[in-house]
């Protein structure tokens, strides 16, 4: 491969970044907008990108996809959720975890939450996991998703919608059910993966 002109590499470190956040290429205009410059001038950008052996394109928008690089991305840790009682609702970012990049569905946003206490054991979710969490405001009745209760606390768990209540079903046949007022629970997204790490 060809080496990039300096600009050409700040190019090419901005779309790892994006793929790595958002588990999705960014846009033209994102480009242009990030350096503050004309779509056209992020096309050439991309162009001698993609002539040197750097990424390729397809005619779709967010087509970019890197070449040479290994199928996983990084996305931020974003707190604690309970796997238990709810806890502290999500924090700001503190690491970045690498996950296979078929954890990721392209068009979604997608974060990590690290679990604190045992309630989903019997989904093979135990204290110290990281979940891997796709954005989203629903999910099917028995899906397990992460979710706020009252604006401020945290809890994983499945999740069954009814006409005015919302049950939050643990995965620990010790443990019992909450039923809440819907009005109460708002889901933050659907847990689509699960990362271990041994130390």
């Amino acid at each position: 491969m060809k080496e990039l002109t300096e600009r050409q590499k700040k190019v090419l470190d901005f779309v790892l970044s994006y793929v790595d956040k958002h588990g999705y290429p960014p846009s033209v205009r994102d480009v242009a907008r990030a350096f503050r410059i004309t779509p056209r001038g992020a096309m050439i950008h991309l162009d001698a990108l993609e002539k040197k052996g750097y990424i390729t394109r397809g005619r779709r928008a967010r087509s970019i996809r890197i070449l040479n690089r290994s199928e996983s991305v990084r996305l931020p840790v974003v707190g604690t959720i309970a796997a238990g009682t709810a806890i502290e609702a999500i924090e700001n970012p503190t690491e970045l975890v690498e996950v296979p990049i078929s954890m990721v569905k392209s068009g979604f946003e997608h974060f990590l939450l690290k679990v604190k206490g045992d309630s989903m054991i019997e989904e093979h979710i135990i204290d110290g996991d990281y979940v891997v969490i796709r954005k989203q405001e629903f999910v099917e009745n028995g899906n397990v998703a992460a979710v706020l209760i009252d604006n401020n606390e945290t809890t994983l768990k499945k999740v069954y919608v009814e006409e005015d209540k919302i049950i939050l079903q643990p995965a620990n046949s010790k443990l019992k059910p909450i039923e809440i007022d819907s009005a109460r629970v708002k889901i933050i997204g659907k847990i689509v993966g699960v990362i271990r790490i041994y130390e």
